[in-house]
């Protein structure tokens, strides 16, 4: 009976450090924080979209305001996940305006693409578009990013 209540007690403190982790707020992007504050990016709160593409591959969106311009910026960043042999060809726009568009490779991680635009002094919309080059997955995804 003993080794069934220490095997209880350790799925129950398993259990327990897994739903804290899941309840945690996300970081945006690497630099962590996202809270517009101490450690994280000094533009206010991040702002973020997830969903799946067409043959279901996982992705998310982030946007935020940041300082590292020339001037403000905002700042866009576009995850998939997907197998390292995989090219995206991905388009990241703000406002409809274009500010990035290239073939994006995944590595072992999957897919990141990163670009900022000026920021407008307005809400702007961050969007993403990429298409697998290989199987033709489309992901389209959009945030608005409020203006600060």
């Amino acid at each position: 009976m003993k080794l069934k209540a220490s095997s209880i007690t350790v799925l129950t403190a398993t259990l327990a450090l897994g739903v804290s982790l899941l309840s945690a707020p996300a970081a945006f992007a690497s630099h962590g924080g996202g809270d517009g504050g101490g450690g994280g990016r000094p533009g206010g709160p991040a702002v973020k979209a997830v969903g799946v593409g067409s043959l279901g591959s996982p992705w998310t969106l982030k946007s935020q305001h940041d300082d590292d311009g020339p001037g403000p910026v905002a700042g866009e960043e576009f995850e998939i996940t997907t197998p390292a042999t995989h090219v995206w060809h991905v388009t990241l726009a703000d406002n409809g305006t274009v500010f990035f568009d290239q073939d994006v490779p995944a590595t072992a991680t999957g897919l990141r693409a990163m670009g900022k635009s000026p920021d407008q002094g307005i809400d702007q919309v961050m969007s993403a578009h990429a298409v697998d080059l290989g199987t033709h997955e489309v992901i389209d995804g959009s945030v608005t990013l409020p203006a600060l």
